[in-house]
Order: structure tokens, then C-alpha cells, then sequence
């Protein structure tokens, strides 16, 4: 079976980056091996990636900028062919997914305090902004609150938006957690917000594979803040905060948490530590869905922004967006990784999705 990996980059001088746009990988699914494809020229920084739910169309999101792209999957070779860019009614989107209806992508705009519903048209190309939602505390740029990251659960029936404060400011976000329904008819409909200390620069999320649990990442004070989903409401209740540094590992100003992905089975979460380089392993109770700490090992490269899974869950990836490789790591049974020797080159890069 072919199976293709995407890699969004970074590529422009501002971010000191030498990526080249969307990199394409064939994937053997026997071996784990990776096999370059090709390149396909974008606009600048095609820095996240998503499908549409059909897997026939990618997208992008042009971080830094006020656009986003469109691409049909060419049948055989899986590479991307453009259809159209459009502008966004927001600055620097930096995360999309397909609303659960197919009719839209979901934007997240760090830069301008928003989220857009953005229209897929029938030939897969985007179209008209639907909808979207200004966060409060954006009247005043150096209080924004700044979302980064916009998440459903399990069931598709909430939308889990994580949101910053501005990061060379002491003034946190105005929120942390947000929780909506979105209709493409009406729009977004916010029925939580979460606020405090542990939810001040919140970055990402990912949802537990039993949909009962949510787990949150801070990504100045480098923790997981687990939270209970009640699937009858969508309203969520925190009851766990988890670091993912070494308590001998002193902040010198330079450590941001990165990412965080649960393996499918729903029995380990890892996390990504830029400036420290190293990515955290946890094992996760399932009854209670607690998290205990079983150890780090190094990102083997500098800045791991981005890490993910295959889709079997059997390898870790690990995107070293300082030193343009990614590094691939086996997950053993006990949930802790090993370096394969696997290593991909290729220029900034600071997301990989695979092909359905």
C-alpha cells in the first residue's frame, strides 16, 4: 500500500529558515522507510498542513501571512497540484482542520485574535470567509489573546480552541481554553472559556481516544494541564498538571514546550521540548486518565516545534525545525522510544501529516 507524508516548512529569511515549501514523501509501511518525492512550490511558509475528510484535497496555512492554499491530490503519484489562495479575515494563521460537515476549514489566526470558517468550494478550492470569532481582549495588541490551535473531540461535536497570551509580555491571555459548537449555517458558538495560571499560553491540545479526557499543553511554563471532557455538554473540568522538563533542567529563558500526541490506543502521550531538545514519554492511567512521567530522550536535532505519530501508532516523529531533520523513533510496548537511525533531511520543517 502507498502511503504519502506531507511536510510543511518554514521559508522565509525572517524566521532564518531554508525551506523549500510542501515536501512530499513516500512511506513504507513495512519498513518505516521514507522515500522524497518531490517539492511542491508555495506561497511562503506553508507551516500547517490538513486534509479535507474525503483525503481527495490538502491545504495549507501560510504562517506570518493573511492566506491560505488549496490542492488537489494528484491520483497515483499523491502529489499536490494548486488550485487557488485566498485572503483570510485574520494575520498569521498557524492551524486548520475540515469542519465536521466537510463544507468548511476551520482556521485558527494567531495574529489577529480570531477564528474563520473559510468555504470549500465543489472543485476543492476555498472561498468566501463563513463565519468567524474575535477572542476578547483584543482591542489592545499587547493584551491579545491569541489562538493557536483549534481541536475536535473524538465525536466532532465540540471545538477545542487553545489560545496564548502575547509571549514577550508579562500579560497573560484573557483566557486559556475555549469551547465551541460550529455549524456552517450558524457560525460559532462559544459554551466554555477557561482562565488561570496553568492556562496562561496554552498551545495545543490533543484528546484522549476514549474522548473522556483532554490534555492541554502551557507552552511558557512547559506543562500538560489534563482536563475531563463531559461528552453530554462539552464542558471540562481540570484535574491534573504534569511537567514535561526535568526538575534539574533551570529555565534560562530559552524553553518552550512544543507539541503533544497520544498514541492511538490511548496508553502513552508524548511531548516536545524546544531548547531543552528532548521529548517527554508518559503513561497514561486509563480509568482515571492521569499521566505519569517515564522519561525523556534527546530530539537528536534542535528546536523539535512539531512531533507526531503514524498512523498505527508505531513510530514517533520528531520535526527539528533548527536543524532541518526529522528523526524517527520506535514506540516499544513499554511506551519508550528508540532511535531507529532513520533520519530525514529536509529544510525547517514544522509539520508532517500522512496520506489517508
Amino acid at each position: 500500500m502507498k502511503r504519502y507524508a506531507y511536510i510543511g516548512c518554514r521559508t522565509t529569511r525572517e524566521r532564518d529558515a531554508c525551506g523549500n515549501g510542501i515536501e512530499v514523501y513516500q512511506v513504507n509501511d513495512i519498513t518505516g522507510g521514507w522515500q522524497h518525492m518531490g517539492t511542491v512550490k508555495t506561497l511562503e511558509n506553508p507551516s500547517y498542513l490538513a486534509f479535507d475528510k474525503e483525503g481527495q484535497y490538502l491545504y495549507a496555512v501560510h504562517g506570518d501571512t493573511t492566506k491560505a492554499s488549496a490542492f488537489y491530490l494528484e491520483p497515483g503519484t499523491g502529489m499536490p497540484q494548486a488550485i487557488n489562495s485566498v485572503e483570510l479575515k485574520g494575520s498569521n494563521p498557524v492551524f486548520l482542520l475540515p469542519d465536521h460537515t466537510n463544507q468548511d476549514m476551520l482556521i485558527a489566526c494567531l495574529g489577529s485574535g480570531n477564528i474563520v470558517a473559510v468555504q470549500r468550494r465543489e472543485d476543492g478550492g476555498l472561498g468566501g470567509v463563513d463565519a468567524q470569532y474575535m477572542f476578547p481582549g483584543n482591542e489592545d495588541v499587547q493584551k491579545m489573546t491569541c489562538p493557536h490551535q483549534i481541536y475536535y473531540d473524538m465525536d466532532e461535536k465540540y471545538l477545542i480552541v487553545s489560545l496564548k497570551g502575547i509571549k514577550k509580555t508579562t500579560i497573560p491571555a484573557k483566557e486559556g481554553l475555549a469551547v465551541f459548537r460550529f455549524t456552517p449555517e450558524d457560525g460559532f458558538h462559544k459554551i466554555q472559556s477557561i482562565s488561570g495560571r496553568n492556562f496562561d499560553h496554552c498551545r495545543q491540545v490533543t484528546v484522549h481516544p476514549g474522548n473522556r479526557f483532554v490534555y492541554l499543553l502551557n507552552e511558557l511554563q512547559s506543562r500538560v494541564i489534563s482536563l475531563y471532557l463531559e461528552q453530554s455538554t462539552g464542558h471540562m473540568t481540570p484535574f491534573q498538571v504534569s511537567q514535561t522538563l526535568p526538575d534539574n533542567c533551570v529555565d534560562t529563558g530559552s524553553l518552550l514546550a512544543g507539541t503533544l500526541c497520544c498514541t492511538r490506543d490511548g496508553r502513552y502521550l508524548y511531548v516536545s521540548n524546544r531548547g531543552h531538545d528532548s521529548i517527554a514519554m508518559f503513561r497514561v492511567e486509563q480509568e482515571t486518565g492521569r499521566l505519569l512521567n517515564i522519561g525523556w530522550v534527546p530530539s537528536m536535532g534542535h528546536q523539535p516545534r512539531f512531533i507526531c505519530l503514524d498512523p498505527l501508532s508505531r513510530y514517533l516523529y520528531a520535526a527539528n525545525e533548527k536543524s532541518h531533520t526529522i528523526i524517527q523513533y520506535r514506540i516499544e510496548e513499554n511506551g519508550l522510544l528508540t532511535y531507529t537511525n532513520n533520519v530525514i533531511e529536509t529544510g525547517s520543517p514544522v509539520c508532517i501529516i500522512f496520506g489517508p
